[in-house]
């Protein structure tokens, strides 16, 4: 039985009671439960299927995250995590919608005439790396400006390649990066068809006759969402800067956020986020000035070793930036029981976490008792606990934790914004 709204603030009041403990983690029962499964347009509101994809039954958790089996283009895929899911759900729409721009005949003209103007006469200039390219570092530097870098990349092999030089002179790339960001979408995604349709939708700017408003104007209304949730700012940022811009603006930001140049190295060589996210993570940081050790959060931040904990950790760090701002202020971040946690200035603890679930199994029993153990050992112990989630918890998860006197938000829904 999952709990929300006023039956859990009705089962968190008749226990609360027990208050804060003081000493050892309370041990209520040695009883757990099996995490639930759920039909996947239960958990979806009726989005289980749609144009290009389908959610296949039934959607299983592991008492934190609910594991989905989608059914693409692609294949069947495990997408670990409701937030990963909305934004592979996200691609794929996107990807859809550019696939029906193939249904406008001015568009495939559009496309005929990309391809009779190849970026080939742009790449003959610097593909040789042992004579032409060598001698154009400096005159594409003064013509080009920020492309001399590339070139210099390019033709050292530190980076880059003549095909990306190329689409950086025609426009090519910052139209891309800009249609990808019109659609809700990461212009450095990892979903390779999506990627490939993006090139390929972004060289009829190229051509000198589109531009991305021409060729979003094509698509069909309710097709995708644009994307005016990011702010402003960080959308110019991540549409104006090359991929070297933006790796160099995101290792600022995190040096003005205090984070140790251990771990900026560290997050610049996970392959699990893409450059906007890396970005995404340092921004949110950086406007968190008041909390100290961030450089903890950021240390999670590196260790991420697959793909869904990498994601869940850019939710966790623009949820714990919005929680900062609009609930209650951030002090200083804490090593309990080896995971961050947040102390607030009130002396509370937070423990915010975008999970999908907390059912009372074994793993999650034992992984809050210990938490509980670790803040009471803690020099000076929070006053309080203030855990937050973005999904539901049953009923035994809500009795268990709000003996422990910790107060409980559930479905608190993610902050507007280009992370899902």
């Amino acid at each position: 039985m999952l709990l929300s709204g006023p039956a859990l603030k009705r089962v968190a009041a008749g226990l609360m009671f027990v208050g804060f403990l003081t000493g050892p983690a309370l041990s209520l029962s040695d009883q757990y439960e099996t995490a639930p499964e759920q039909a996947p347009a239960t958990l979806l509101n009726g989005k289980d299927f749609g144009p290009g994809y389908a959610i296949l039954p039934p959607v299983r958790s592991n008492g934190f995250f609910y594991a989905y089996q989608l059914q693409a283009s692609q294949g069947v895929e495990t997408v670990q995590g409701t937030g990963l899911l909305n934004l592979r759900l996200s691609e794929i729409k996107a990807y859809v919608a550019l696939e029906s721009l193939k249904k406008d005949t001015s568009f495939l003209e559009g496309l005929k005439q990309s391809a009779q103007k190849p970026v080939d006469f742009v790449e003959s200039t610097i593909s040789d790396p042992v004579g032409t390219a060598k001698n154009t570092v400096s005159g594409v530097g003064r013509v080009f400006g920020r492309l001399g870098k590339g070139v210099e990349a390019a033709v050292t092999g530190q980076g880059g390649s003549a095909t990306d030089i190329a689409k950086s002179i025609t426009g090519q790339a910052k139209a891309r990066r800009e249609l990808a960001v019109e659609l809700g979408v990461d212009p450095y995604t990892f979903d390779k068809l999506l990627s490939a349709k993006l090139d390929e939708t972004a060289s009829v700017t190229a051509a000198g006759s589109w531009t991305v408003t021409a060729i979003t104007a094509l698509i069909p209304g309710g097709v995708f969402v644009n994307a005016t949730r990011t702010a402003d700012d960080f959308r110019n940022v991540i549409v104006d800067s090359t991929e070297n811009e933006l790796r160099e603006r995101t290792a600022e930001t995190f040096r003005s956020a205090g984070i140790s140049e251990t771990n900026i190295l560290k997050i610049e060589a996970n392959p699990h986020y893409t450059a906007s996210e890396k970005a995404a993570i340092a921004y949110q940081l950086a406007a968190m000035p008041g909390v100290q050790n961030l450089d903890l959060i950021a240390e999670d931040v590196a260790k991420a070793a697959e793909r869904s904990p990498a994601y869940f950790q850019l939710r966790r760090v623009v949820l714990l930036e919005n929680y900062n701002r609009t609930i209650s202020g951030l002090g200083q971040i804490r090593d309990v029981a080896g995971l961050s946690v947040a102390i607030r200035r009130d002396g509370m603890a937070a423990i915010v976490m975008p999970y999908d679930i907390v059912a009372w199994t074994q793993t999650t029993a034992m992984t809050f008792s210990s938490l509980q153990e670790g803040l009471n050992q803690l020099p000076f112990p929070p006053t309080g606990v203030d855990l937050l989630i973005t999904g539901d918890l049953t009923q035994m998860a809500a009795e268990r934790l709000t003996a422990y006197g910790w107060q409980i938000t559930g479905n608190f829904p993610m902050p507007d914004g280009p992370v899902h």
